[in-house]
């Protein structure tokens, strides 16, 4: 007589890895769309070997970007977006899209809980499985490990993990619909950053000129987005902490399978903090406007430049407001400014004044040079950073003053 087949009593559980990290791709698609177009023209355009002279740096952090990305993508985004897990009884069945593998929980030698909602299972075998929040309920597996082993979670405290699992659950759900406030997403995320644009250029063309107007723009929609990233995250986090993960907290004290979530009270929640979030976001930027921040840049010195006393591996702030000698914030003689592509230089003389090298007798004396020659209009006079040369550059060149 054939033994009869044994069937389960209730449906697996399918638990899928999140789908807002889908997400991540497309803005590694996107920053491709605007990197691979930006060193296609400069290579194109210019001198191969000058340009990797000048910007090797710059070319590093591009490589590097694209490396670490790749291997983001393919050691970790890439096999979850095709992983699944189902959770029976005794056992979870990992699926990976070609092949499956079962983890049965008596051969389980221990459970350790790293951080967060970050947790592994260390097999008799010495294999290591984790899991965590990116997989959707991921609570289902824990009390499943406390049903089937809890001789493995005498020393955890399961309910407080638990709790903190089933939030972290609910937390990554709320990203995957945050943008369904149609209205306030477009007045968060399409018409401020708009505004903030235009405001700044009316404000701040008044007092500077404005030569790189490209890179004026690419800095104020970089800035945009680094307010509302910022403000949203710490609204978010804001929420979860004091608000969602209080309320859950209270609902599974009072009933212990009660999991649910109140997506009519989490979405009026989400929609007033959206507000909040575009009144702290106006606050923000109306400093960057008041400070000029957005006109303040960084760079390191490549080389020792001894003339000027600035040396190689120098930090120095670059005040973009100081490229002209007619405006409020005006250049004077000795100034040290940077123009070009990251050329450094000290300004000798302005349009229409005259400007000659001259040589120093045994005794100290200035000696007559008959090469003086008169500024030209819309140029500076300009001693390159090791001394030796003179030359005239375009005002539309410079890019700021060098604060030492």
């Amino acid at each position: 007589m054939e033994k009869p087949i044994k069937f389960e009593s209730r449906q697996p559980r399918h638990l899928r890895y999140r789908n807002h990290y889908r997400s991540y791709l497309v803005f590694f698609l996107a920053s491709c769309c605007l990197i691979i177009p930006y060193w296609s023209l400069r290579f194109l355009g210019g001198d191969a070997n000058l340009i990797f002279k000048e910007q090797n740096y710059e070319i590093a952090i591009t490589l590097s970007y694209f490396f670490i990305f790749g291997a983001f993508y393919f050691f970790w985004l890439n096999p979850r977006l095709k992983r699944s897990v189902q959770v029976y009884a005794d056992y979870v069945k990992l699926h990976d899209g070609k092949k499956s593998e079962d983890v049965h929980f008596n051969e389980i030698e221990s459970v350790t809980v790293v951080c967060w909602s970050l947790f592994y299972l260390k097999m008799k075998n010495g294999h290591k499985y984790y899991f965590s929040s990116s997989l959707e309920r991921v609570d289902y597996i824990w009390e499943k490990i406390k049903d089937t082993r809890p001789d493995l979670l005498v020393d955890i405290d399961f309910e407080s993990f638990r709790l903190k699992l089933v939030q972290y659950d609910h937390h990554q759900k709320r990203k995957e619909w945050f943008f369904r406030h149609k209205f306030a997403d477009v007045i968060n995320w399409l018409i401020l950053p708009l505004l903030f644009i235009g405001v700044s250029y009316t404000v701040q063309s008044q007092n500077i000129f404005i030569n790189q107007r490209g890179m004026y723009f690419f800095r104020l929609g970089m800035y945009s987005l680094l307010v509302l990233l910022l403000t949203t995250f710490i609204f978010s986090m804001l929420l979860k902490k004091f608000i969602f993960d209080a309320r859950i907290k209270k609902q599974m004290g009072e009933k212990y399978t009660d999991k649910i979530r109140d997506l009519e009270f989490e979405g009026i929640i989400i929609q007033r903090s959206k507000f909040f979030q575009l009144v702290t976001s106006c606050f923000i930027f109306s400093l960057i406007i008041r400070m000029d921040i957005n006109l303040y840049s960084l760079t390191k010195i490549k080389e020792d430049i001894n003339e000027l006393k600035i040396y190689r591996g120098t930090t120095v702030f670059i005040d973009n407001r100081f490229n002209c000698v007619d405006c409020q914030y005006y250049l004077k003689e000795g100034d040290v400014v940077i123009f070009g592509r990251g050329h450094l230089g000290q300004v000798m003389a302005k349009p229409g004044e005259f400007v000659g090298e001259f040589l120093l007798d045994g005794q100290g004396r200035g000696l007559a040079n008959e090469n003086v020659q008169r500024v030209p209009i819309n140029h500076l006079a300009v001693r390159s950073g090791d001394g030796a040369n003179l030359s005239f550059i375009k005002m539309d060149d410079l890019i700021g003053k060098i604060n030492k």
